[in-house]
Order: structure tokens, then sequence, then C-alpha cells
């Protein structure tokens, strides 16, 4: 059974199976700093156990992520990076793989 996932906003994904999403992804931002471990994180959210629009909104912020690394302005990455942190602590299942991933991108932004 394959999930589909729909976004809004400039990255749009419209009832699209998960390795396509992480593929498109990945397509746009392939020069973006730390793009492995951000489509790793989106595709962690993605599986993730969370209702439609909480899965949605952490998925949105990767791509926010990654827009904020493209122009580039790593505090703003920084900052949704921890708030999605913090919105994910409390998640069953995708907690530590989100919270490794995260984790080893933050420092790379410096302080």
């Amino acid at each position: 059974m394959t999930e589909n996932f729909t976004f809004h906003g400039q990255t749009t994904f419209i009832n699209r199976p998960v390795d396509t999403v992480i593929r498109d992804f990945q397509n746009t931002h392939a020069s973006v700093p730390h793009e492995e471990d951000l489509a790793a994180l989106l595709r962690a959210v993605l599986a993730a156990p969370l209702n439609e629009a909480d899965r949605e909104q952490a998925a949105h912020t990767v791509v926010q992520v990654a827009d904020d690394l493209a122009v580039p302005d790593p505090d703003a990455a920084r900052n949704r990076l921890t708030t999605l942190r913090t919105a994910l602590t409390g998640a069953a299942g995708i907690a530590q793989p989100a919270l490794d991933i995260i984790s080893r991108i933050l420092p790379l932004l410096g302080s």
C-alpha cells in the first residue's frame, strides 16, 4: 500500500507517493547544503505516525529549512529546525530518527 501526501505552498506535492515526493525534493534542492540529511528528515516525517495536518506541517517545515539554506539564511533554518525538534519530541516512532538527523544538522549551521 502506498501512502499519498498533499502539500500546499511553494513546494506542492499532490497525492504523490513518498518516493516521488523525496525525489522531487532532491531535484529541487540538489545544491542546498545538507540536502541528503534534509531528504532523510523529510522521509522520516512522511513516515511518521502523525495526524495528517501535523505531518503536512512538519514536511512543509523541512522544505522551508531547505529554502532558508538556499538563500542562505542559516539563522532561519536553525530556528525552524529547533521548532521542528520540539514539535517532534513527543511523536511516537519518529522522535529518535528525526531528532538524530536534526542534531546532525544544527551544529553545522553555527550558533
